[in-house]
This record gives C-alpha cells, sequence and structure tokens, in this order.
C-alpha cells in the first residue's frame, strides 16, 4: 500500500495531493480528491466565473469555497496562497487571514518567500507546504521552517520557474538539501510517476493536468478533450517575466546582476508557463520574433478575452471552452491521459499503478 511519513504528517490515505490550478480547483473537486484518500488543493479563483479587482471580495469568494469544502468532505484539505509582489501584497495578505479564520488545515504557499506567511500560518495551527523551484529556495523554506516542500518541474502544466529544472533534476537535489518532506511536482501523471518520485526520495506527488480530465473537475469539455486529444508534443513553454538577462524597454540587466531596472518580477517569480500550443500561443511567439519586450509579451499574455473585459485568457479556456484564444495549461504527461473517470476511480488507479511500480523497484 502507497504509505509514506506525509500521510501521518498531514492525515491522508495516500501521499496524493492535487494541483492548485487557476480557474479550476474548486470546492467539488478538491473535496472530491480528499473524499478519495489524498488532498485537494483549492486554487486561486477557484469556482468563480468572473474576475474581482477587490482584495476583500477574493478573500470572500475564497472563505465561501473553503465552507463548502468543508460540507462536502470531513478530509484535509489544502488551500494554495501565492504571495502578492508589491501593491499587490493585499491581496494574499486578506486571503491568508481569512484562512486562519476559517481554520484551515493546510495552506500551501507559493511564488514568494517562506519568510512572509510562516510564522502566521503555524501560530495559527495550520500546516504549511512551500513550492520551490530551486535548491537555494527550498533551503531558504526549510530554514523559514516550513512542514514540507513542493518541487516545481518544469514538466508541469501552468507556471514554473526560470530554470526550467525537470522533476528528475531538482527533486533529489532537494531532498539532499533539506531534512523535511519533499513532494514532487511536474508532469506526474500515472502511478509511474509516482513510483519514480518516490524512488528519487520524495514521499509525495502533486498532480494537476490528470485531476482536469476527471468527472469532478468544472472546466469546460473542450479543454478536457484537449487534454485527451493531445500528445508527447503538444505542450509548450512561454516565458513569464524577464530570464538572467533581461530586456525591460531599453534597458538590460547584466547576466546574474539585479539593477533597479530589471523587472520587478523577483526570482521566485520568474519563469515560464507550460500550455497546449494553439493560435495564442502562436500569438505570442511572432510578438518575440517582431523583437517585442518583456513588457509587451506580459501585456499580451495577461490581456482580457476578445470582447469580454471581465475574462482572462486561462478563463477563456477553463470557463468557456475556447481552446484557440485561451490558455490552456496543461503538463508534458498529458499523451498518458486517455479516460475521463471518477476522482475514487483515478486514486485506485494511480495507487495500484504506484504499488506495481514500487514492487518492480525491489527487484
Amino acid at each position: 500500500m502507497l504509505k509514506t511519513k506525509i500521510c501521518e504528517l498531514f492525515g491522508i490515505t495516500y501521499p496524493i495531493f492535487s494541483a492548485s490550478m487557476a480557474w479550476i480547483s474548486s470546492a467539488e473537486l478538491v473535496a472530491a480528491v480528499s473524499n478519495a484518500g489524498g488532498m485537494g488543493t483549492l486554487g486561486p479563483n477557484g469556482g468563480q466565473t468572473a474576475l474581482t479587482r477587490d482584495p476583500i471580495e477574493t478573500a470572500e469568494r475564497m472563505r465561501s469555497q473553503i465552507k463548502k469544502i468543508r460540507s462536502l468532505t470531513d478530509k484535509p484539505f489544502a488551500v494554495n496562497f501565492a504571495i502578492g509582489m508589491g501593491k499587490d501584497r493585499v491581496y494574499s495578505d486578506n486571503c491568508v487571514q481569512m484562512g486562519i479564520e476559517e481554520r484551515i488545515p493546510v495552506a500551501i504557499v507559493s511564488e514568494g518567500s517562506a519568510s512572509v506567511y510562516t510564522d502566521k500560518l503555524h501560530k495559527a495551527g495550520i500546516k504549511v507546504i512551500h513550492v520551490i523551484h530551486t535548491v537555494k529556495h527550498a533551503e531558504s523554506a526549510a530554514a523559514g521552517g516550513v512542514d514540507a516542500l513542493i518541487t516545481s518541474g518544469t514538466e508541469g502544466g501552468g507556471h514554473s520557474g526560470f530554470e526550467q529544472l525537470t522533476i528528475f533534476a531538482i527533486t533529489p537535489q532537494v531532498v539532499n538539501a533539506v531534512d523535511i518532506p519533499v513532494i514532487a511536482g511536474g508532469g506526474v501523471t500515472d502511478g509511474r510517476g509516482i513510483g519514480s518520485a518516490m524512488a528519487l526520495g520524495a514521499e509525495g506527488v502533486y498532480m494537476g493536468t490528470r485531476f482536469i480530465v476527471t468527472k469532478e473537475c468544472p472546466v469546460h469539455e473542450n479543454y478536457k478533450l484537449a487534454i485527451l486529444q493531445a500528445d508527447d508534443t503538444s505542450t509548450v513553454s512561454v516565458t513569464h517575466g524577464p530570464g538572467r538577462s533581461a530586456t525591460v524597454g531599453d534597458r538590460t540587466s547584466v547576466e546574474g546582476v539585479r539593477t533597479e531596472t530589471e523587472s520587478p518580477f523577483p526570482e521566485e517569480r520568474r519563469g515560464s508557463v507550460r500550455m497546449i500550443y494553439n493560435r495564442f500561443v502562436q500569438e505570442i511567439y511572432d510578438m518575440e520574433a517582431r523583437g517585442a519586450n518583456v513588457d509587451e509579451v506580459q501585456a499580451h499574455l495577461n490581456s482580457p478575452y476578445p470582447g469580454r473585459n471581465d475574462c482572462n485568457r486561462y478563463m477563456a479556456a477553463a470557463l468557456y471552452g475556447d481552446m484557440e484564444n485561451g490558455l490552456v495549461a496543461a503538463g508534458q504527461g498529458v499523451g498518458l491521459i486517455t479516460s475521463i473517470i471518477t476522482c475514487k476511480e483515478l486514486m485506485e488507479q494511480l495507487v495500484e499503478e504506484a504499488d506495481q511500480c514500487i514492487e518492480r523497484l525491489k527487484l
């Protein structure tokens, strides 16, 4: 039976976490994963259908989803808090305070330093998992007292770190560097991926794309169909924020040197987003080929869905099923996904496959 120290630490049956996916990971999906024995994670704007620029409303929307999760399961679950930068910190501050008021079991904190919220969450009795992209970030988060780490491999859908480290590269290095449990994320799609993560020293896995193609996931059916039709070369990576040597307007930073003119993205926020190739992705590539700077590319990535100022490109795909003009986040393991099943059926399948894989590793 698939059991690790993660199970005891977080009170779950299997060390399998559903990833936080913006506009996708709703209360229904979270509860279904937790009821199946894993740990569901409520994502940013999970269960919502419209944008809001009000930090208080943002937190209250999340509160309503947490209450709904509790109406659907009595099992542990997690809530993702993406640390806001600069003036956007007010959003994560409000959401974290709400999570404390709601006494959530687990917080998965991403896109910033573990020093920001860990102590505050721990004082409220909430366990903290921090998402990291490099060994340096892992060591910093561990020193900050988090309970566990999630490695974010470049194979995963959505955001990944600038260094583009794969799950096979980053996971064992982080395991060697820290003395707290490590949860491997990035392209894990089936039980063989879970068994491989365990062989690398991980104590659990963080899976997103495979949980999109479940009956409980609320995304548009076109999104699920796009994943089912995808193969090993269907996903691509698009730059999100500047790299090591970044041009912002007419000003260029020196390799490895942070300057005041460099983009405000801190190292934890720089990277890329992985998605299924479509017309919108080609528009980004065309802009880059014409010499567009980082700010112009970012503005287009964040542009409203045509004709709807209350809808961004991620929403266009996830909620409205536009597979050509939206951002269709997905990991590189899409070619392994061939059916739409319930979270319970998926969990049973994953555990059986992982157990078989681990048994083979003993040979």
